[in-house]
């Protein structure tokens, strides 16, 4: 049996914009588990739903390139 392996991205700023259309499509091929790597946790995962991306092909996380801090928690 053959296993469906796949890849893993990290988009900064997929909450809005460039970055929630470049999760969409990639989340939306199938070949992608997409991390949504954001400021706030909850309009992220509400705007996945709103462009229905398929919930198993995504987590959202908490990042905050302007915290140095928060960049090295996101890696932990």
């Amino acid at each position: 049996m053959e296993q469906n392996h796949k890849s893993t991205v990290i988009i900064t700023g997929a909450s809005s914009g460039v970055g929630l259309h470049a999760a969409k499509a990639l989340a939306k091929t199938g070949e992608w588990y997409v991390v949504m790597a954001c400021r706030d946790l909850s309009k992220a995962e509400r705007v996945a739903q709103e462009v229905g991306m398929a919930q198993d092909s995504y987590t959202v996380m908490h990042l905050d390139l302007a915290s140095l801090e928060g960049v090295k928690k996101f890696d932990e």
